[in-house]
């Protein structure tokens, strides 16, 4: 009897307890602990999608008390402008996020590029190796799978160093192993990467 791989993306919700910490993200990390040395009170952190930016903002937000927007380029100006000003009154800091960085935003108040060009700005970079092998046993984890060390490691030297690639081996494994009614293992590691 064959188990049917169902497509369920939303697995269990990240809070901030689920943070990985490695050299590639531990001076963001320290950053956004360390948010009354910000300019103006104010960050943005950009990054690639599934590149834990989220993840990020609630940690800080937990941290600081202070205000995450998500998504912050969506915004118009004067949103934005009166979030900062917000910001101040409030003596609080904020904390932008989004993909794209802020020269990708259009903005067209000279004063609001002007503050936010003069934000402290984060940006998550690809990941290293520790963190590429933290975050497979986690997307694994998250749906009840698990590859051995030796699979882990032979998947960490070849798969594409992204965000992205990572959660999608994850997926890809999984769906295969229950479609196939067998673990998760060496040999489908490799067929999944393409050796």
């Amino acid at each position: 009897m064959r188990q049917i791989a169902l497509p369920i993306d939303a697995l269990r919700p990240d809070d901030s307890g689920s943070l990985i910490i490695t050299d590639s993200n531990a001076a963001i990390v320290q950053s956004l602990a360390d948010s009354e040395n910000w300019p103006g009170r104010c960050a943005i952190l950009s990054g690639p999608a599934r590149s834990g930016k989220s993840l990020l903002a609630r940690y800080f937000t937990g941290k600081n008390g202070g205000t995450a927007i998500d998504d912050a380029d969506t915004l118009d100006d004067e949103s934005l402008f009166t979030a900062w000003n917000r910001a101040q009154e409030k003596t609080s800091p904020l904390l932008l996020v989004s993909t794209l960085t802020p020269s990708g935003w259009g903005i067209k108040l000279p004063d609001l590029k002007s503050r936010l060009g003069s934000a402290l700005h984060l940006e998550v970079g690809p990941p290293d190796d520790e963190l590429i092998e933290h975050l497979l046993q986690k997307h694994l984890q998250d749906r009840g799978a698990a590859l051995t060390p030796e699979a882990l490691a032979f998947v960490g030297k070849r798969i594409e160093r992204s965000y992205s690639a990572i959660e999608n081996f994850a997926r890809e494994i999984n769906a295969a192993a229950l479609s196939e009614n067998r673990a998760a293992s060496m040999s489908l590691a490799k067929r999944i990467l393409g050796e």
